[in-house]
């Protein structure tokens, strides 16, 4: 099938060599040779030449690798598009998004999206970054809303669409709910409730405690939702951590107060994070709307 021969000609010329590119493909160097020949006849040009060095492109080969590719990524969106379409897929929308960022898809995009394809099903999942981020690299997540972390997987893409700051949560009784903002020196020696070590939000405020040379937090309680984190909060004596978008003022706890940082260490990036190779028509035209709505 031309769908092989062009992934197996694209491994041969990045590996160098037959063996190399048959070991990563499991398959026998013959059944490579054989396929390469195939290309050549239909082509009418010799792609590969062999020398003491390895397999060596030549000059009609390495312009039709270029071309190779494209076609190979090509064929895979159009596959792919035509197993949505006979599988009822091709209106789905997965999307995902942190606490940070789900007023802005909730608000900005769905409406609109609805509007315009009222035929579409959405599912739409909420959870901290490194959740979101595992769904999209595995493909249960089309298109993710979260905070841009500062390296990422290589299969994913991501954009940026706007700039969020952070807020520290306390009860009403705790000794910072009387301040009108607090300082990173504020927080040393608080007791924490955090998320998972790995989550943007965690990263982000321990790093600030370390550029200002201050002692990491006491972290007492570990949750993995926002939810969890704010009835701590209201119940005992720890502060937390929010983006300022995640929640408004009225839907937290009546005896939760929030208050901003004074730091230039803690930033929170918000973009779109999606998976390199073929998209849906609809999460395509979420894509635009998102960057519409975080240009207006």
């Amino acid at each position: 099938m031309l769908e092989d021969d062009l992934v197996y000609f694209s491994t041969v010329a990045s590996a160098g060599s037959l063996a190399r590119a048959a070991e990563r493909l499991g398959v026998s160097q013959p059944a490579l040779t054989k396929s390469v020949q195939r290309l050549e006849r239909r082509l009418g040009v010799k792609l590969l030449l062999r020398s003491s060095r390895g397999i060596e492109l030549t000059d009609a080969g390495t312009a039709f690798l270029v071309r190779s590719r494209t076609i190979s990524r090509e064929l895979e969106v159009a596959l792919q598009e035509a197993r949505d379409v006979a599988g009822g897929q091709a209106g789905l929308l997965r999307i995902g998004a942190t606490p940070a960022a789900a007023n802005f898809a909730l608000g900005s995009l769905l409406p609109r999206l609805i509007k315009e394809r009222p035929a579409a099903r959405i599912n739409f999942v909420s959870g901290f970054s490194d959740a979101l981020l595992d769904s999209v690299a595995n493909g249960e997540v089309e298109l993710a809303l979260l905070p841009l972390p500062e390296r990422m997987d290589p299969n994913l893409d991501m954009l940026h669409l706007l700039e969020d700051d952070y807020r520290v949560v306390v009860n009403d009784q705790h000794p910072l709910a009387s301040l009108q903002s607090v300082s990173m020196g504020d927080l040393a020696g608080c007791q924490w409730a955090g998320s998972s070590k790995h989550e943007f939000a965690r990263v982000q405020l321990e790093r600030a405690f370390a550029l200002e040379a201050i002692a990491l937090p006491n972290l007492v309680l570990e949750a993995n939702n926002l939810p969890a984190l704010l009835l701590a909060v209201s119940r005992m004596p720890l502060v937390s951590m929010v983006n300022s978008h995640a929640v408004l003022p009225e839907s937290l706890p009546a005896n939760v107060v929030m208050l901003p940082i004074r730091s230039e260490h803690i930033r929170c990036p918000i973009g779109m994070v999606w998976r390199r190779g073929y998209m849906s028509s609809i999460a395509l035209r979420a894509k635009e709307l998102l960057q519409a709505a975080a240009r207006a």
